[in-house]
């Protein structure tokens, strides 16, 4: 265990010691060596301290061995150089209630030696600049005589150290002199320690930014993102209080979004101020940042009653440029926030202003993708109807035109029957539209239902090709593998596929085409259906595009032949729901072929 300083010097009686004589007390005072060892050892100590309370911790314990005093304190000046805050140094000063009091720059004894940077020894009642906070407290608690020293650091004076007595003109120059060099050397001290530990501070900070800027950039909900950002400012920062404001549509006033602190209940969620009121609403107004370290001091500062806030710092939360809120933050002590604090928040509420723009515009697209569903849900239903009552008048009009060309009265005028065969072959057009159509308003919503059976491939094949009208242009052949006879799959749905390709390879053949449908042995489980022509081909670039809904083919003799885009999208889904594979193998001009795969029957 470290041997204290007192037993350490107390051979080198550095106190004034009275010994007991016949003729009374003898004082017997420390030679001026002494003291400057004294003050060597208590400077060792202080060198060895990594932090400003363990310098304090030093200097309370340990001045005492060096300057005889009753009463001790230290003033440092702040960083804004507007005020200085005292550390009391023995427990009279405590007593008298200074301990982090903060006075302005020009209060006070020590407030005379900071401006005139010069030493002073004087009496408490007559000091210059003497007043009743700081030496009336003093008289009151019995120090008569006074040794005020200036601190410097290099040319900076950082301060004052104060020793007070109960004994009137008690220091001399000597002790002025030891004095002096003591507050000079904790002078150094503490100012490269607040140097040392700004650093640190300031990395810590820039970590946390980074930690809280992270935590902002998760959260895409406004209520959520501005509630993060509260409690997690005020815990990372140890705050005593933050709110989160934001302005109102017509900016007239300021709502409170996010509490978290100590005053929460006394200001609810929701909570009103206008612009231009109080310090937050000046912030508003005026797009600038409030530094108050003292709110009773400020006019713009409202008073609550239940409050007890002595500092407020109010930055603006910008969104591209424009205010779109306040961050405020409150402490009860005095002097609380500093320039790094504003530099912190500023650099938060930038980051606060992104997150709430993409929060913002995170929740527009929630709400224009929910009104799209319902636009969508009233297509499908409206297509879904159309559709439907289509295909009753159609296969109407589809059956009196069949029946019309069998008629022998009719065969023989060959216009009628011309105009016949283009009626029910627009129809059965706009019939295979509907049809598609009704496909896909059911596959979008979900209804679209699959009844799987044993096939035959043949009579699909067959079913297929009856349903597309050839012309004498066009030949059309198909070979089925006897091993792939039957397969597992909804007859309906997988014949309007065979029928959609067929119908395609009749369209973009030329004249004379010749087109193939194939099913052959693919795999052990799966059987393979292709449908190929002889026709205008597909270019690599747009084979990919063609499974996509509505897209066609549109270069050269492709942008003749009309066509929705829809008969592949169905195609690929049906495929795609028997477990099975479509593609292409095509190029321009060398005709194309449409494969798929389905399974077999096992």
């Amino acid at each position: 265990m470290e041997t204290p300083l007192a037993n350490r010097l107390s051979s080198k009686k550095v106190r004034h010691i009275e010994l007991a004589t016949g003729s009374g007390p003898v004082v017997v005072v420390p030679t001026l060596h002494q003291r400057l060892s004294t003050l060597h050892e208590i400077s060792i100590r202080l060198d060895d301290a990594v932090s400003f309370d363990r310098i304090l911790e030093i200097m309370r314990s340990e001045t005492r061995w060096l300057i005889e005093h009753q009463a001790c304190f230290m003033a440092l000046i702040n960083r804004t150089r507007t005020h200085y805050v005292v550390h009391s140094l023995s427990s009279v000063t405590d007593a008298a209630d200074l301990h982090q009091k903060h006075f302005f720059t020009d209060e006070g004894v020590a407030g005379a030696v900071m401006s005139s940077r010069t030493a002073t020894r004087t009496d408490t009642r007559s000091a210059e600049n003497s007043g009743p906070a700081i030496e009336g407290r003093l008289l009151d608690l019995g120090i008569k005589s006074l040794l005020a020293v200036p601190m410097h650091a290099g040319a900076e004076t950082t301060g004052c150290l104060i020793f007070g007595r109960a004994h009137s003109a008690a220091y001399s120059l000597e002790d002025a002199g030891i004095a002096q060099q003591f507050a000079d050397h904790c002078s150094m001290l503490i100012r490269n320690c607040s140097i040392i530990e700004d650093a640190g501070k300031r990395i810590s900070q820039i970590e946390l930014i980074n930690e809280v800027s992270h935590q902002l950039s998760a959260m895409l909900h406004v209520d959520e993102l501005l509630r993060g950002a509260a409690e997690s400012i005020r815990e990372t920062f140890h705050y005593f209080d933050v709110t989160v404001f934001l302005l109102n549509e017509d900016r007239t006033e300021l709502l409170l979004e996010a509490h978290s602190g100590n005053f929460s209940d006394f200001l609810p969620h929701g909570y009103r101020q206008k612009v231009g009121h109080g310090i937050v609403g000046w912030v508003a107004e005026n797009d600038e940042e409030i530094l108050c370290n003292d709110v009773s001091a400020d006019p713009r500062y409202i008073v609550h009653e239940y409050h007890n806030t002595k500092s407020e710092l109010a930055l603006p939360i910008r969104v591209d440029g424009q205010l779109a809120g306040v961050l405020n933050v409150e402490d009860a002590k005095l002097h609380a926030f500093d320039e790094t604090d504003g530099v912190v928040l500023e650099t938060l509420c930038d980051q606060l202003g992104s997150a709430l723009k993409n929060a913002r515009l995170y929740e527009e697209i929630q709400e224009a993708n929910i009104r799209l569903i319902e636009l969508d849900k009233v297509k499908t239903e409206f297509l879904g109807i159309v559709s439907h009552d289509f295909r009753s008048p159609l296969s109407s009009i589809i059956l009196a035109g069949r029946a019309l060309l069998k008629n022998e009265e009719v065969r023989r005028i060959q216009r009628v029957k011309d105009y016949l065969q283009i009626i029910v072959d627009q129809a059965n057009k706009l019939n295979q539209l509907a049809e598609d159509t009704l496909s896909i308003t059911k596959m979008e919503s979900g209804e679209l239902t699959y009844h799987f059976k044993v096939v035959n491939v043949i009579r699909l094949i067959q079913d297929a090709i009856s349903m597309v009208r050839m012309s004498s242009r066009h030949t059309i052949a198909f070979e089925v593998d006897p091993t792939v006879t039957f397969i597992k799959a909804d007859p309906a749905k997988l014949r309007q596929v065979v029928q959609n390709l067929i119908g395609n390879a009749v369209k973009y053949s030329p004249r004379g085409g010749k087109i193939s449908v194939k099913a052959s042995d693919y795999s052990p489980k799966e059987m393979l259906l292709s449908v190929s022509d002889q026709g205008i081909g597909i270019p690599a670039e747009k084979v990919d595009l063609l499974f996509q809904k509505y897209a066609r083919v549109d270069s050269g003799e492709g942008n003749q032949i009309k066509g929705a885009g829809l008969g592949l999208w169905i195609c690929k889904a049906v495929v795609e729901a028997h477990g099975g594979n479509i593609w292409i193998e095509s190029g321009a001009s060398k005709g194309t072929t449409i494969k798929f795969t389905v399974k077999k029957v096992q």
